[in-house]
């Protein structure tokens, strides 16, 4: 994600006169922060991972620095984030005061052998959840995310969609499924129901919106709701349905990150000389003027969308098929409707690229790509038929990954 980002920025950047130096070490430092998270084994580096992300984030939401929207955004993300970070610091705490370890085998292992649950404990298990969903974007911790995408600058934007939920959702993945196991019939029912509460205001919210950015926003709080089913369905890792449910995850999280960053790769590498491609009428007429581009934008909407065969399609039937075969049919269910809703907004955005511009509308001036943004597309658009194409070979991928994901952790609790 961090090189595809950086190949798209230096056009965008030099356009709206911001291309500084800075730029690519808080990248580079946000990307360290994602590599920590990645093979974190204790609770105290997986805040640090999570924290040395979310800093370099802050910076860059006001990266564009005359511009109050820019400057907004980022206090914006600056005060939720410091709250979300207490609370997950907090929450830590209660479960090292519980369990007397901060590593999380030891962690899993001393779970394991608890006859009773202690109310604290569950206080620090809901609490770590609270402060990942914020990062996630999960509803009722979304609100900072339609403000803080559509002002700061869409390169940054591209970056902070893709890290922020792959981040969360890797360390949920871990901790929750695995690790928080032993106590899943306490937390179970609250992960649902966040999960129903995602995918139904973000894809109403998204509805009402005529700007690009904000429906992309509200779209991935949509979307976090989808992967958020697999987690709920996830600690039944002993059944193959859990094993599905995980394996569902990591499918969906890597056609996310490919479909996101495609879709944002378009109204970056396309924004005019000093401003954004934000308006849905920016996109009006594009199919007639850069028809590549408009299809893989196309495509990127219809694969958010869950059309087969893309890859959204297969990393929504992967969590969906999970839900079913643990009987949490009505997960599957409100992922189906509010699936059938986000068809509507996609098409609507996909539709208007192959409308001419009405007369009394002046026409957008789009840019043209260089190099480096056009092979970023064409590596976005060949990825997202690939990994709907390719199923059998992706979904092998995935098991090996989740297999290699914390394999101390399952052994501990007889995963």
């Amino acid at each position: 994600a961090a090189a595809l980002v950086v190949m798209i920025s230096p056009q965008y950047l030099n356009r709206r006169g911001i291309h500084h130096g800075e730029y690519y070490a808080l990248i580079l430092a946000a990307t360290l922060g994602m590599m920590l998270l990645a093979g974190a084994m204790s609770l105290m580096v997986i805040f640090l991972g999570i924290e040395g992300l979310s800093i370099s984030l802050y910076v860059l939401s006001g990266f564009s620095r005359h511009e109050e929207r820019s400057q907004e955004a980022a206090l914006k993300y600056l005060l939720l984030g410091g709250f979300a970070a207490g609370f997950l610091l907090y929450g830590m705490a209660l479960v090292y005061g519980e369990t007397g370890h901060t590593q999380l085998t030891l962690i899993a292992a001393a779970l394991q052998s608890k006859s009773a649950v202690d109310p604290l404990l569950l206080g620090g298990v809901i609490l770590i959840f609270v402060g990942f969903a914020f990062k996630a974007s999960l509803v009722p911790f979304h609100t900072w995310t339609p403000d803080v995408y559509q002002g700061a600058p869409t390169s940054v934007t591209t970056f902070m969609s893709v890290t922020t939920k792959v981040a969360a959702f890797a360390v949920l993945v871990r901790v929750f499924i695995y690790v928080f196991q032993p106590v899943y019939s306490h937390w179970e029912v609250i992960v649902a129901l966040v999960a129903i509460a995602s995918m139904v205001v973000g894809n109403v919210a998204a509805l009402t919106q005529t700007s690009v950015k904000r429906m992309l926003a509200y779209s991935s709080i949509a979307q976090a709701g989808y992967i958020l089913i697999g987690v709920a369905v996830g600690p039944n890792s002993a059944s193959p349905a859990g094993n599905l449910a995980t394996i569902g995850v990591l499918y969906y999280l890597a056609a996310y990150a490919v479909t996101q960053i495609g879709a944002f790769a378009v109204i970056t590498v396309m924004a005019g000389r000093g401003e954004d491609l934000d308006s849905y009428n920016g996109l009006r007429g594009l199919a007639f003027r850069r028809p590549y581009v408009a299809a893989a934008m196309g495509l990127f909407l219809l694969s958010l969308g869950g059309f087969p065969p893309t890859a959204g399609f297969f990393g929504k039937f992967f969590v969906f098929a999970a839900a079913v075969q643990t009987n949490l049919t009505p997960l599957a269910l409100w992922g189906i409707a509010t699936s059938v809703v986000s068809v509507f907004y996609y098409l609507r955005v996909a539709l208007l690229m192959y409308q001419r511009p009405k007369a009394e509308e002046p026409e957008y001036q789009w840019s043209r790509s260089t190099l480096a943004g056009s092979a970023v597309l064409f590596a976005t658009t060949a990825g997202t038929l690939v990994l709907g194409i390719l199923v059998v070979l992706v979904f092998n991928a995935a098991q090996s990954a989740q297999g290699a994901l914390l394999p101390h952790i399952v052994t501990a609790t007889g995963g």
